[in-house]
């Protein structure tokens, strides 16, 4: 019988996150569109914030990597249409709205992320 516990004690660790530098205005250069493969979530830190990128049918989304459930990274999380699941507890949060599902009960912070000159720029302001 495999608990929650053994399953974590097997999964593939999330690569490190890496810091983004700012290209002005509270805005920062995450790099090329093409970096970024479709249903990927990298790992950022963009100003001393850990996040999650995520592209999904060619739309990027940046969230905490933080479940707020029990705090668990969602960077070695698994990305269903139109949401990222928490490995941990299979907490579930829209990539549009920021609402989860159980065991969650508190909305995912949304930052803004969007495609400029063919390069992904994240605000760490809420949208």
């Amino acid at each position: 019988m495999t608990t929650d516990a053994n399953a974590d004690m097997f999964a593939a660790p999330a690569p490190e996150p890496v810091e983004v530098p700012e290209a002005g205005e509270g805005v920062f250069d995450c790099g090329p569109v093409e970096a970024y493969e479709e249903d990927s979530i990298t790992p950022l830190v963009v100003a001393g914030t850990e996040i999650v990128l995520i592209r999904q049918e060619g739309e990027f989304y940046a969230l905490p990597d933080q479940c707020t459930h029990q705090r668990y990274p969602l960077s070695d999380g698994e990305m269903l249409p139109g949401k990222i699941r928490c490995v941990h507890h299979g907490a579930t949060f829209d990539l549009r709205t920021g609402r989860p599902t159980l065991p969650a009960v508190k909305k995912i912070q949304l930052f803004t992320a969007f495609e400029r000159d063919g390069r992904v720029m994240v605000s760490l302001q809420e949208r």
